[in-house]
């Protein structure tokens, strides 16, 4: 065996035995500080053996910016999603104490393994033996790192530890030593930090559930993967000829997109004072229909008179009906509502309480996509 092959599978000895400790570290934020502290001093080692820790491969900006594209039209995907399959608070905050233990953790972590990854896989191409072994090193350590409890007392959990853990792990960390391989550190770095920073940076996420997520886990990557392969050409002759083609101004397509999805990302998620929300039913045509979304004002202690179109709680559905009549009582105050299209008033009459906004705005068909997808998964507006 080559001596530097010897000095490969002594550093992957090295990672499985951290990740093996890990593995028994039961508090989080000490194996976040261990994993920091073993893991810098191998990339510290790694980096002394080799030589070769420039990223010079001539495709990584093109990876990069279609990376950037589809990683960018899927949180749109997911957060139009959100409009009917609701939003689940994320462990965003401004607390700095909240990036010390999260955030900042998980920023060194992920550069590091991608570091240490990015150098093995670059200096031993030929050996792919030490390649296949760092991938799996690599899930093994995300698996670890990522999982604070081992109950897997029956079948069930075992199950949801598979679809949620494994699997989507399996799948990124595939991608990751791909993308590195043929297109360099750039987009798989840029990959991963987004994939796994994005609970500490958004306040909210669609809540997909854990057979949906999972699937869309694993979608995310293999989507990747196939637009890379199909998109960009290793062939040196095609790319000169067709680079004047390849080239994407970011300025006029990335920041009219990110505009957007901030734009959906504060409606959707009711951070100021209004929020959107997709219609999928036609109970108040001709003012707005199916396929349409409303914009609605938080409702605090606003004057609600008669006429106006409120949105309300039935349930776990919501509902958005014209007010038909109010009754003031000495402690609250109920409201007798209706939609426009339907022969009768609604059955229950809505207090005070139960009243989420005020309907401001109604934007015609853009609510259609999701509500498509409530035919499958369920929906959250009645109208």
């Amino acid at each position: 065996m080559k001596k530097g092959i010897k000095k490969v599978y002594i550093i992957e000895i090295f990672i499985f035995l951290i990740t093996a400790f890990l593995f028994f570290v039961k508090k989080t934020d000490n194996k976040n500080l261990l994993a920091i502290i073993f893991l810098g001093i191998i990339l510290f080692v790694v980096s002394i053996i080799y030589k070769k820790k420039r990223d010079t491969n001539i495709f990584r900006k093109q990876a990069f910016t279609m990376t950037f594209s589809i990683i960018l039209f899927y949180f749109i995907v997911l957060f139009m999603l959100g409009l009917l399959l609701g939003y689940n608070r994320t462990l965003f905050s401004l607390n700095p104490m909240t990036w010390m233990h999260g955030l900042i953790p998980a920023i060194l972590i992920t550069f590091i393994v991608e570091r240490i990854r990015f150098i093995i896989v670059k200096n031993n191409e030929e050996n792919r033996t030490s390649i296949y072994i760092i991938t799996v090193l690599t899930i093994l350590f995300y698996i670890v790192i990522s999982t604070n409890s081992y109950l897997l007392n029956d079948w069930y959990n075992v199950f949801l530890f598979l679809c949620i853990t494994i699997f989507p792990n399996i799948a990124r960390e595939l991608l990751s030593t791909h993308v590195v391989r043929n297109y360099g550190f750039l987009p798989t770095i840029f990959y991963k930090l987004v994939m796994r920073l994005y609970v500490y940076i958004l306040p909210i996420f669609t809540d997909l559930g854990d057979y949906l997520y999972s699937a869309m886990a694993i979608i995310l990557p293999f989507t990747i993967y196939a637009v890379l392969n199909r998109y960009i050409k290793t062939d040196e002759e095609v790319r000169q000829k067709n680079k004047k083609f390849r080239r994407v101004n970011l300025n006029f397509i990335t920041i009219p997109t990110i505009a957007l999805l901030v734009v959906i990302i504060c409606l959707v998620s009711g951070l100021f004072k209004h929020k959107m929300v997709a219609i999928a039913s036609n109970s108040m045509v001709p003012v707005y229909e199916r396929g349409d979304a409303i914009i609605f004002e938080k409702y605090v202690d606003q004057d609600i008179k008669e006429g106006e179109i409120i949105v309300f709680k039935k349930g776990n559905i919501l509902v958005a009906h014209r007010v038909i009549k109010t009754k003031d009582t000495s402690d609250k105050l109920y409201f007798y509502t209706k939609g426009d299209a339907n022969d009768t008033p609604d059955e229950a009459i809505i207090s005070q309480d139960e009243v989420q906004g005020i309907v401001k705005r109604v934007i015609k068909y853009i609510g259609y996509p999701t509500v498509w997808i409530n035919e499958l998964f369920g929906g959250e507006i009645d109208s």
